[in-house]
């Protein structure tokens, strides 16, 4: 019984730091469910026109979207931060792009993802009310893809 009670103790001593260290943005993004690979199509290759879109956490901790299009030169890792959850469908977050940070709200239905809102801190909304406002057209929805 002593070694057992033991063996627990050590393993939760060796948990805490990690659960610490994730902090509340990690949690958030856990919490809503972002963790994982996102796609358009996710049976189809990487590519430019079927991005795939990767929330997870670097070895601190810290969370970050990665985007893997199969081309180096378009593909990208930034942090994320600020990461709020604004209700069961909506989720908030802040990376950094060109010089600006973008502040992207997203929205969650059916186990897809979508940007339903997209404005710089320089003012340049992108994304507005889940259309993109160059075109007017909606966003695409991401499906999870299985790990």
């Amino acid at each position: 019984m002593r070694k057992r009670a033991f063996a627990l103790a050590l393993a939760f001593a060796l948990l805490v730091p990690v659960v610490s260290r994730a902090g509340a943005d990690s949690d958030a993004l856990l919490q809503f469910g972002l963790i994982g690979h996102w796609a358009f199509d996710c049976q189809k290759p990487p590519s430019p026109a079927n991005p795939f879109i990767n929330f997870n956490f670097t070895g601190s901790g810290q969370p970050t979207r990665q985007i893997i299009t199969g081309k180096p030169e378009i593909d990208s890792r930034v942090p994320l931060s600020n990461v709020t959850i604004l209700d069961a469908l909506h989720l908030r977050l802040s990376y950094p792009q060109g010089g600006v940070t973008v502040t992207v709200t997203l929205l969650m239905e059916l186990g897809r993802v979508r940007p339903y809102e997209a404005i710089a801190s320089d003012g340049t909304v992108s994304v507005s009310g889940g259309n993109v406002t160059a075109t007017g057209q909606p966003t695409n929805w991401l499906l999870k893809c299985p790990d």
